[in-house]
């Protein structure tokens, strides 16, 4: 490299420019090297430009009539992302991105096939099928293997190279058939979407034939038309090839020495890893382009959520301009989802219905169809404990206006390795079987969200986290305060007998991912004295401008995921309030604060004991005495199944507080559902928090604050009435 800046001095003479300028030699020299490297990394840069450029026009023109789009020739060289191949089939697991974890065997496709199969040695071996679940990028794989294998940088590059696309609106085969004789022992061949050939649908006039029957059948005919090609590879959706991933698929071609039949030799896509994501959005929104930051920051914190669960498909990731670009706001994960798996859906109508009309029809039935289905795998888990159904449980029943084929060949479901039909993603199945759960209350009276996660979320994030996230308490009557003899008793808590109704109560405190929720959807700023659009919660400045997402700090930094299930802090009484009705309104439910009596029943859940672990608590059952909060799920729930009743943060109650208030109460005798409301400077707490002394944890222990402070240490949990 330096004999390369040096030969350019001597060309450009530029230091000499830098010595007439009254530089030293040495100084000159060194500025001439750096200005060298400058224009030889920008002739290097315009080269590739320039050879890229070329390289597309040529492709295009190439691949007409199959494909000629420039634009989208472009897409597919310049965003591609090296395609890995595994010998095991991905949806073995719940999620495609689950298996990175199990399968060790991979490799680069492109580099495998240029170098092994088509220059190298294979045994023999001459029909080849690359196969994935629909936008697993079988079409952009393909592309990029033919423009690579016919590079001017290829090395051993020996024969001609065609590629044929089944999804074509001629007769693909006659296209093939066209070819000489003499050339296609010298030529590969490359089909792509085999899953998409018209002959593998039903005929209008019955054939007698099963739906296996008949992609044999076909299969045959195609093998037999491209027998004489060098090497023959296919690509196709992986449900069209049933049977075990571990099965040969047997061809009925003799090999050439006449030992038994070719074979088709299987490879499986695997699915993006966390890192392709990454590599991809660099790849579109650049390293260093400036102009592109905010766009590439959204479309990270859109990817680093849950929904890369979804993302790990390179045709859903191209999608990623839909999430961006927009006006729209993406507060939660269910937005995401919504929005890409009807655009996935709006995809597979494109591919298989001309009319406008049609296309719509087609995708309203496969919705609906969609949710039905889950509804059916979500009953079958419970009665069998698996997610699949068989093919006649797949179309059996189900009450659609669908074809069977369009239904076991629609793209959200896939075949698993035992022959079963299941969605491509769990998290598919699940937002689908929440969509029901909002739509359906009498469904969602009776979900069941054990080990389903990703349900879970959906249904707090569209409010319905009330049908397992509280508990109901019956009401009864109990003695509310504490005796004189407690240890760190206050003398604000005058024992005195109270009777409440039946509430339902919260789990546990509202988290930083809930109320993140709610300013995000709701504009609420629980800082009105910013004036600059901020807020302050958690101990965090938040601004929402757009593209910053809830769970992003100003800086723009994701916040620690373990966070967001931790307590909300610096909230005021009035903010709980405000969030209260949020919610009310989200839901159609009645939700607010607890009364103080309330909360104590709740918390003491039968004991008489200042705490109800007994007489004493410690570290080992409370968060108190710490140096933070923990999740809103920590230590061992109370016996009536309510979570860090002691310790963690303060807790808001409805209640004004009044330090006589309790006397009034032992005055009275037994008092029904007591609330103080007498407006005065402080509102009650209730609970104790991670700073405090295991004292002031205790059941009955009280404080009073105003209702517009806000304290790094205190948060609030919600009552219902149904």
């Amino acid at each position: 490299m330096e004999k390369v800046f040096e030969e350019l001095l001597k060309l450009i003479q530029i230091n000499k420019l830098f010595v007439w300028l009254g530089f030293s030699e040495e100084i000159s020299l060194a500025i001439s090297s750096f200005v060298s490297a400058i224009i030889v990394a920008l002739l290097i840069y315009l080269f590739h430009k320039l050879y890229k450029r070329f390289q597309v026009s040529k492709t295009a023109k190439d691949l007409a009539p199959y494909f000629n789009d420039e634009n989208d020739i472009n897409n597919k060289l310049s965003l591609f992302i090296e395609t890995w191949g595994q010998e095991k089939l991905p949806s073995r697991e719940d999620e495609p991105i689950e298996t990175h974890q199990t399968v060790l065997n991979t490799s680069k496709l492109i580099p495998h096939f240029i170098e092994k199969v088509f220059n190298g040695n294979t045994g023999g071996k001459k029909f080849f099928i690359v196969l994935g679940d629909s936008g697993m990028g079988k079409t952009t794989f393909l592309i990029n293997l033919y423009v690579r294998y016919q590079s001017f940088f290829t090395r051993g590059r020996k024969y001609k190279i065609k590629i044929f696309p089944f999804g074509y609106r001629g007769e693909i085969l006659d296209k093939i058939k066209e070819l000489p004789d003499t050339e296609k022992k010298e030529t590969i061949v490359l089909l792509d979407a085999f899953d998409e050939y018209k002959k593998l649908l039903p005929p209008d006039i019955p054939d007698g034939l099963s739906d296996d029957e008949r992609f044999r059948k076909v299969l045959d005919e195609v093998i037999e038309a491209v027998q004489d090609f060098r090497k023959v590879v296919f690509t196709s959706r992986t449900q069209y090839f049933p049977g075990e991933d571990t099965n040969d698929y047997q061809l009925t071609i003799p090999t050439f020495d006449n030992s038994g039949f070719h074979i088709l030799d299987k490879f499986y896509i695997s699915p993006f890893k966390e890192k392709d994501i990454r590599r991809y959005l660099n790849k579109k929104y650049g390293y260093i382009r400036f102009w592109n930051y905010e766009k590439k920051a959204k479309a990270l914190k859109i990817v680093i959520t849950d929904t890369k669960l979804l993302l790990v498909r390179p045709m859903l990731l191209s999608y990623i301009d839909l999430l961006v670009n927009r006006d729209k706001v993406y507060t939660n994960t269910w937005d995401v989802y919504e929005t890409l798996i009807n655009e996935w859906i709006t995809r597979e109508c494109n591919k298989r219905e001309h009319s406008h009309i049609n296309r719509q029809k087609l995708k309203d039935l496969l919705h609906e169809y969609s949710q039905k289905i889950a509804v059916k795998i979500y009953e079958h888990r419970k009665e069998k404990q698996i997610v699949s159904l068989t093919k006649e449980e797949a179309t059996n029943n189900i009450n659609v206006a669908l074809e069977d084929y369009r239904i076991t060949g629609q793209s959200l479901l896939t075949r698993d390795a035992e022959n079963n039909w299941k969605f491509s993603h769990r998290s598919i199945l699940e937002f689908f079987i929440a969509k029901e759960a909002i739509e359906n209350q009498e469904f969602a009276s009776k979900l069941d969200v054990t080990n389903l996660d990703m349900l879970k979320k959906f249904c707090r994030e569209k409010g319905l986290g009330y049908l397992f996230d509280y508990v109901l308490i019956k009401g009864g009557e109990f003695t509310m305060g504490s005796p004189d003899d407690e240890v760190s008793r206050r003398s604000d808590e005058t024992q005195h007998r109270v009777r409440v109704s039946d509430f339902y109560m919260a789990k546990f405190a509202v988290t930083v991912a809930d109320f993140g929720l709610f300013i995000a959807e709701s504009g609420h700023k629980t800082d009105a004295e910013n004036g600059d659009g901020s807020y302050v919660w958690n101990g965090k400045k938040w601004k929402n401008k757009a593209g910053i997402n809830w769970r992003h700090g100003v800086d723009g930094q994701l916040r620690p995921e373990k966070e967001m299930n931790h307590p909300v802090l610096h909230v005021s009484w009035n903010d709980t309030d405000a969030y209260s009705k949020w919610l009310t309104a989200k839901t159609g439910k009645t939700f607010r604060l607890p009364t103080e009596a309330e909360w104590e029943y709740a918390c003491r859940a039968g004991t008489t004991t200042p705490y109800n672990t007994g007489a004493s608590i410690t570290t080992a059952k409370a968060n108190y005495e710490g140096k933070g909060t923990v999740a809103v799920d920590s230590f061992v729930p109370n016996a009536w199944g309510l979570y860090n009743m002691h310790g963690n943060v303060w807790e808001w109650c409805s209640d004004c507080y009044s330090e006589k208030y309790y006397e009034e109460c032992e005055a009275k005798g037994v008092v029904e559902n007591p609330e103080c409301k007498e407006l005065g400077s402080c509102r009650v707490l209730r609970g104790g928090c991670w700073r405090s002394g295991a004292g002031y944890c205790r059941s009955a222990n009280r404080y009073g604050y105003p209702p517009g402070y806000r304290y790094n240490f205190v948060g609030f949990r919600l009552v219902f009435v149904p």
